[in-house]
């Protein structure tokens, strides 16, 4: 654990923590747990934290992110939670710039004209797991659907609760960028979506494929129709099978879009233009 609870209901990081200033009396951050927690000091190999001693009320919850390893749709959960916590107290904010062009076919050009030494350094810049725990002189980015699973599969959820993303412009919390896709849908309908890409998850129930477009289909709800789609000019980028796709969960990225032509029931598709859209969880 990155970050703990103060007696106010304050939330403080292990790097700011002053057991002078702050007291020794310290909980878990996760409302559905609570339970106290001891400060670790850091040491050339490992950064301080938090974390429960193991005895008596000091354990925590099964229903506590901390309390195993979560599963990627757990972890998207948590970290929705706790960012909206973390950030009502002001805590750092880790900023990251989302730029995959390099995932965009139609991009391609470009991407070909960047010298080897360009390459490599954009390389670089990649987000990664542990420079989430260092002060950085500027922003990473993420540059693919890979990083994100990584570093939701990896990364403690209080820690990736200080990523904030910018994106056209735009700074979101990560958590608002990364959604269900039943959720991700209704948001859409009710008109609170931003106009950028989202990262959506879910299990693909089935996969039409059409002389024209290609639609790759989430499970049907009454209140829920949802798509990925593929146009013929791109299905030479997508060369995943029916078996690869069906029962398998997904991240997958793009705009939400309404299909307006879907008269009996509201319907969400999202354009996807190659295999790199789609990341297998």
């Amino acid at each position: 654990m990155h970050s703990a609870c103060l007696p106010d209901g304050k939330v403080i990081t292990a790097t700011s923590y002053d057991e002078c200033l702050h007291g020794s009396l310290l909980s878990c951050i996760d409302k559905s747990c609570g339970v106290p927690v001891i400060f670790v000091q850091g040491t050339k190999d490992i950064i301080p934290h938090f974390k429960t001693s193991g005895k008596g009320a000091s354990v925590h919850h099964k229903t506590c992110g901390f309390f195993r390893k979560l599963t990627f749709e757990e972890t998207v959960s948590k970290v929705s939670e706790y960012q909206n916590s973390l950030r009502a107290y002001g805590i750092r904010e880790f900023v990251v710039r989302l730029n995959l062009n390099s995932i965009d076919p139609d991009y391609e050009i470009r991407t070909l004209e960047r010298t080897p030494k360009e390459v490599e350094e954009k390389e670089k810049e990649e987000l990664e797991s542990d420079a989430l725990k260092e002060e950085t002189a500027s922003p990473k980015s993420i540059g693919s659907l890979r990083s994100i699973k990584k570093l939701f599969s990896t990364v403690e959820p209080d820690l990736l609760a200080s990523i904030i993303v910018t994106v056209k412009g735009i700074r979101v919390p990560i958590s608002e960028l990364i959604r269900f896709y039943e959720h991700a849908h209704k948001a859409l309908w009710d008109d609170k979506t931003l106009d950028v890409s989202y990262f959506i998850h879910g299990t693909v129930e089935k996969v039409v494929r059409r002389d024209k477009v290609w639609f790759i289909n989430f499970h049907t709800t009454d209140n829920c129709f949802f798509s990925l789609v593929i146009f013929d000019r791109h299905f030479k980028h997508f060369t995943l099978k029916d078996n690869e796709l069906i029962g398998k969960s997904i991240l997958a990225y793009g705009y939400l879009k309404k299909n307006t032509y879907t008269k009996d029931k509201q319907a969400t598709e999202m354009v996807i233009k190659s295999n790199k859209y789609i990341e297998f969880l």
